[in-house]
């Protein structure tokens, strides 16, 4: 036999070899899907520190009875996560004790999360704790008893608390709709500037002062108003202390938009202390916290927006 038909003959046996490893290999794996494409509309979490229940409403998610809104990007990260659970391995199983202590299954630290869709339970997990290498954490799927090692960063995304949870905007508005903003500082007078006409061809004016406006500063402060966020949120009824600061009204084609703002001085004798701004608007029940970097707007007066 020639050498080179002897070299071909080897070279067939050598890749038949490979593909019969590489099927072996496959049939072995023990990677699990666990795989739903339903769109829910519920997702409760229950763990140590307080369940959430977080409901689809109107187009919006809502939290727990007092349907507070929630931030979307965190509900659809936690939607998109429960969609396909990825099981690398087994580890374990939650009927030996041992487990449950070492992978973190005990009541204090386990995070129960159960995917609805109407009357239709679409998904439960349960999450240990994370593994030390990579994105990864251990996890039981649909009631078994089955610890598996799962890829991607559950418990960042599910063990999250209210606060975190909570939508931090306040309103937002389109720019192009905000046609006025009337100011009025405690113990002084109102003050407004308003924009009339289309976007070529903007007219400006001002109340309560005699300064000329500078049409770019006008517009870049009005603008500030589309939207308002807070740093913290508080309950229904003021029980900060507070003085009164600065009262704003955004006229928009949608209605206006009132806030009333508040400010806790900063304590004289506390090197550290800083001023406290937090506020009220009709545009939601609850009392809420400014972050002073945000608050600038607020403290604009006539001659900041003058040529």
């Amino acid at each position: 036999m020639k050498t080179r038909k002897i070299v071909l003959i080897a070279a067939d046996v050598i890749l038949l070899i490979v593909g019969i490893v590489q099927i072996i290999l496959n049939t072995r794996s023990t990677v699990k899907s666990f795989t739903f494409s339903e769109t829910p509309d519920k997702i409760v979490i229950e763990k140590s520190d307080g369940n959430l229940t977080i409901v689809s409403e109107d187009g919006k998610w809502l939290i727990n009875d007092e349907k507070y809104e929630a931030n979307e990007s965190n509900v659809d990260s936690m939607v998109d996560y429960a969609k396909n659970i990825k099981a690398l391995d087994r580890v374990a199983s939650l009927s030996n004790a041992a487990s449950v202590s070492k992978y973190e299954f005990d009541e204090d630290n386990a995070i129960k999360v159960t995917i609805s869709a109407g009357e239709k339970e679409l998904r439960t997990f349960t999450l240990g704790k994370d593994a030390t290498t990579g994105i990864q954490c251990y996890a039981t799927v649909n009631g078994s008893n089955d610890i598996y090692l799962v890829d991607g960063d559950y418990r960042n995304v599910y063990d999250k608390t209210l606060d975190q949870l909570r939508s931090k905007t306040i309103y937002t508005v389109d720019a192009v709709d905000i046609s006025s903003v009337s100011v009025t500082p405690v113990g002084e007078e109102t003050w407004a500037v308003s924009r009339t006409g289309d976007t070529e061809n903007l007219v400006w004016n001002i109340s309560g002062s005699n300064v000329t406006l500078d049409a770019q500063k006008a517009a870049d402060w009005l603008n500030s108003f589309n939207t308002l966020v807070t740093n913290k949120w508080h309950g229904k009824t003021d029980d900060l202390g507070g003085e009164p600061y600065v009262a704003v009204q955004v006229g928009t084609t949608k209605g206006t938009v009132t806030i009333e703002t508040y400010i806790v001085p900063a304590d004289p004798e506390d090197e550290g202390s800083s001023n406290l701004y937090y506020a009220k608007c009709n545009k939601s029940p609850y009392w809420f916290e400014i972050a002073s970097y945000n608050f600038s707007k607020f403290q604009k007066t006539p001659e900041d927006l003058q040529k």
